[in-house]
């Protein structure tokens, strides 16, 4: 039986084949080509670490690019290796991967263990040259001892409460009779520009295609970021020399005293303190501001504790501060909740070494991830919910939450931190009422700035103040 081609279909082909397909832009698909295969090269995870569970670059890349704050970050790709009980999890951060320490057992043997997780110095990245340089945090072995001793004295010397009141009633001035204040603008407010040119400093260093990809600073420097660096660093010198003819009691003439410290080791400690006083105590401040706003039976709480302790007076001593275990409990459960420090600085393996079952090897950057261990329901039931019975309750498992870092380089101004947020918080109690305004961004849960150093510090908090009418008759 003979069959005939379908004349329609045999038509159908050969138009087809005689048909001119479109050109391809070759050279732009070569460029596609080269640039999935550079992606690949850098984003590839060094053979001797493949062991360990980890991160997808492309999710931490995607969460740079959005700018997402660091504690989000934790909590959406970090968090479930944590719960499913990972120990440590391998992150790309600043260009390379990183071990993330999870589990609260681990980051206190990093912490505790000195000599064999020292430090890491970051003096090659921009991200950190005004902060990574000869100072408390970030050196090791006898120059940390040394720097540790110096800065320590400086900090024992006094608590100055009676500063901190001064302080307080400088804000309140700012407030008034209330209203709906920034607190970061009331706390953070300035004489002069230091303050502004600081975090204009913070801010032009924090773009996300340089946190992913910090060697581009190597091959396109960013010459008016580095001016501005060199300035402000400039302006930590000239403030050194005009303490010098002018020693008070205060921190800085403290340090000023000790004479084994160079100029360079004076300057590296003052910008690494003044970050610390800038960024994490406002943070925690806005973070306990924040849930006694939205809960207002723990407001009113502290405040009847202040009022009855205080009795009449409206300014608390050192020992008033001393005996306020409610506000404690609250500063305490906001530094949980909201740790300033979500991410300690990173430790460097000298050597391969073991973190718990996980083999790391040697020169592995190591970073002890508190958010983690904060925010983790096996360490913390309900971690999300603002409770400062958790640190009244003897039962509760208080030893692993360390805000200021644990083990021997532990922030050596947790003390004068503490007493500078009770100091506020005891006299804003009396001073004012607050609450979130309505619509506020923050009222489902607080939203913390994007940056570059690890630091969870609330973004445009709004707080509307009611100045109370009894505070007026104290």
């Amino acid at each position: 039986m003979s069959s005939t081609a379908d004349p329609s279909l045999d038509a159908h082909l050969t138009a087809l084949f005689h048909k001119k397909l479109p050109s391809v832009d070759f050279l732009w698909l070569s460029i596609l080509i080269l640039l999935f295969c550079f992606m690949q090269y850098v984003l590839a995870v060094p053979a001797e670490l493949r062991h360990l569970p980890r991160v997808s670059p492309y999710a931490t890349i995607w969460s740079y690019a959005r700018r997402e704050s660091v504690d989000s970050r934790v909590r959406r790709l970090i968090l479930p290796f944590a719960r499913r009980g990972d120990g440590v999890v391998l992150v790309y951060m600043l260009g390379k991967w990183g071990v993330h320490v999870i589990d609260a057992t681990l980051v206190k043997m990093v912490c505790q263990d000195v000599n064999r997780f020292p430090k890491k110095n970051y003096q090659d990245h921009l991200h950190f040259t005004f902060l990574s340089g000869p100072n408390v945090v970030f050196s090791n072995g006898e120059m940390w001892k040394r720097h540790s001793a110096s800065v320590k004295a400086a900090f024992d010397r006094e608590i100055p409460v009676h500063r901190f009141v001064s302080l307080s009633h400088e804000l309140f001035e700012r407030m008034g009779d209330g209203g709906i204040h920034r607190f970061s603008d009331l706390v953070q407010a300035s004489e002069d520009s230091f303050v502004d040119h600081f975090n204009r400093v913070m801010s032009r260093i924090a773009t996300p295609t340089r946190l992913i990809f910090p060697f581009l600073d190597d091959w396109l420097p960013r010459r008016a970021v580095i001016d501005d660096v060199n300035a402000l660093n400039a302006r930590y010198d000239s403030l050194l020399q005009m303490k010098r003819q002018d020693l008070g009691q205060d921190l800085l003439s403290y340090l000023l005293e000790d004479s084994s410290l160079s100029n360079e080791e004076l300057r590296s400690n003052l910008a690494i303190l003044f970050s610390a006083g800038h960024d994490t105590t406002s943070g925690a401040l806005s973070t306990a501001i924040y849930h006694l706003g939205k809960q207002p039976e723990h407001q009113t709480k502290a405040r009847n504790e202040v009022i009855t302790l205080l009795n009449g007076r409206a300014e608390p001593t050192l020992r008033d501060l001393s005996n306020l275990p409610f506000l404690s409990a609250c500063i305490k459960e906001a530094l949980r909740i909201n740790s300033p420090i979500s991410l300690l600085p990173a430790r460097w393996t000298i050597e391969d070494t073991m973190i718990g079952k996980y083999a790391i090897p040697a020169h592995t950057s190591v970073v002890p991830n508190v958010c983690a261990v904060h925010l983790n329901e096996n360490n913390w039931p309900d971690p999300q919910r603002f409770d400062p019975y958790r640190f009244i309750d003897a039962h509760q498992k208080a030893a692993i939450n360390f805000p200021f870092g644990t083990g021997p380089r532990q922030c050596v101004a947790r003390q004068f931190s503490l007493f500078e947020q009770r100091t506020l918080l005891c006299m804003l109690l009396i001073k004012y009422e607050w609450s979130l305004p309505a619509k506020s961004p923050h009222a489902q849960q607080v939203q913390n700035e994007f940056g570059a150093f690890g630091l969870s510090i609330p973004h445009a908090l709004d707080v509307h103040f009611v100045r109370r009418k009894e505070a007026d008759c104290s």
